[in-house]
């Protein structure tokens, strides 16, 4: 700002003073503005990002309110995760054609889980009977008794050791599901010994 600007500064007052600085100073405001706005809202998601400790996924199968919390937030809390620490749920996800279920959205399911699995973005899967068999078929899960070796005594476990029926376990026993639900873990889980945690957690409840 030159002598004049500031002599023209001076000589202003109210309302014309801050016209006058608009006028002219308009550009370095604006890139200021932003700069602030970038650096705020860059601290804000610092702040608040949450991290992911574990992917589940449902499939076929669909929780309420009560089981998605105690599926969720409560293993959270069983483990002493911190706030910041969190359990990412993918729910939603068809993999059967029914009359709730177009063909566009079975597609769209399938490649959601496909690439939740390609991403490393996947743990465990809760699923009915026919998830079980499509997925089973397609080789998605490892033998749970690698996690843990007490988990070969699980009388719910398949012959493979892949899949595990949990339909007896407490939550979802109370959660009133007309069919079996069966959980898996995927090969490539990017939180195996969490995985082991939340079989654990579901058994022990």
């Amino acid at each position: 700002m030159t002598k004049t600007d500031r002599d023209t500064l001076r000589s202003l007052h109210g309302r014309k003073k801050w016209e006058h600085i608009w006028a002219y100073y308009k550009l370095p405001i604006a890139i200021v503005l932003i700069v602030v706005y970038i650096l705020g809202y860059a601290a804000y998601r610092h702040v608040t990002k949450k991290e992911d400790v574990l992917y589940l996924g449902l499939v076929n199968i669909t929780a309420g309110s009560d089981l998605t919390e105690q599926l969720t937030t409560g293993f959270a809390e069983a483990q002493g995760l911190t706030k910041k620490q969190q359990v990412n749920l993918l729910s939603g996800l068809l993999l059967s054609e029914s009359e709730h279920a177009e063909e566009q959205y079975v597609y769209a399911s399938e490649m959601k889980l496909l690439g939740a699995v390609s991403a490393q973005r996947l743990d465990v899967v809760l699923m009915d009977e026919y998830a079980r068999d499509r997925l089973l078929a397609d080789d998605y899960f490892l033998d749970l008794r690698t996690l843990d070796a007490s988990f070969r005594a699980l009388s719910g476990l398949n012959a493979g050791g892949t899949v595990l029926d949990i339909s007896d376990t407490p939550f979802v026993r109370q959660a009133g599901f007309s069919g079996k639900v069966y959980l898996g873990v995927v090969q490539n889980a990017p939180h195996p010994e969490r995985a082991a945690a939340y079989i654990h957690y579901l058994f022990q409840r």
